[in-house]
């Protein structure tokens, strides 16, 4: 029972979907965060279900549009919000701006707009490429990918300097959790692939996984650690790196 009370307090904090009020402990999602691929795929189910009817009808471009929408909504913007805040800080420390400082700005500048319209586009364009046979299962990994990538960004990363949520997660997160975290996308990921008859083709997830190993090694330099945005960024950026290299297959 305390395994599937983590993983619903998990689902509360990683998605919008209703979670009855008890389980809404963020020291409980913080501790089953190695769950992260499995909410990935609970994110992932609405998105594949979508995308799998209304390709057989709709241009690839309106698809891409519903999907990324979808993608969003899911997660609360969440994720997207920290991939803003980190991408701007990053941009903004070449100027001599303290990236720390710039993530905790609430007010979006000018590089933050870029940033987010430079991922939407490469994101919808990398979806309406995407083999309309494939899309659907590729979108329901994407979710996954981005759950393991977070937690591999935390692991390698260093502790916040101050008692934010970043820290309260990586206080709790053990090399035994990111590997179960790693084990659990593996396998998921081999068997959604077997039923579409490419079980082989495991180069995105070890291209989505090494993204996800640059990004901790960056944040340890900049700001020098992982913060919730550095996760969020990790995951957007992973989840764009993931479905981008299918259409170089």
């Amino acid at each position: 029972m305390r395994l599937i009370g983590g993983l619903l307090a998990l689902l509360s904090f990683l998605t919008v979907y209703p979670v009855p009020r008890r389980y809404r402990s963020i020291y409980d999602a913080a501790q089953y965060f190695p769950l992260a691929p499995i909410v990935g795929l609970l994110r992932g189910a609405p998105i594949f279900l979508l995308s799998y009817v209304l390709v057989k009808h709709y241009p690839e471009g309106f698809v891409a549009g519903i999907s990324i929408a979808i993608h969003m909504i899911i997660q609360g913007f969440i994720h997207i919000d920290g991939f803003i805040d980190y991408g701007e800080a990053l941009l903004a420390h070449r100027f001599g701006r303290d990236a720390g400082e710039v993530m905790k700005d609430r007010y979006r500048g000018s590089y933050g707009i870029s940033i987010a319209t430079l991922y939407l586009v490469l994101l919808y364009s990398s979806i309406s490429s995407t083999q309309p046979e494939l899309l659907p299962t590729i979108l329901l990994l994407g979710e996954i990918v981005e759950g393991a990538s977070m937690v591999v960004t935390l692991w390698l990363g260093g502790a916040e300097p101050y008692k934010g949520l970043g820290r309260i997660f990586k206080e709790r997160l053990r090399a035994g959790g990111a590997i179960t975290s790693l084990i659990i996308t593996s396998t998921i990921y081999i068997a959604a692939l077997y039923q579409i008859g490419m079980w082989w083709n495991i180069y995105p997830l070890i291209i989505s996984m090494l993204s996800s190993i640059a990004i901790s090694t960056i944040a340890n330099r900049i700001p020098g650690y992982v913060s919730g945005d550095v996760i969020g960024f990790s995951g957007e950026l992973c989840y764009l790196v993931f479905i981008a290299s299918w259409v170089f297959l």
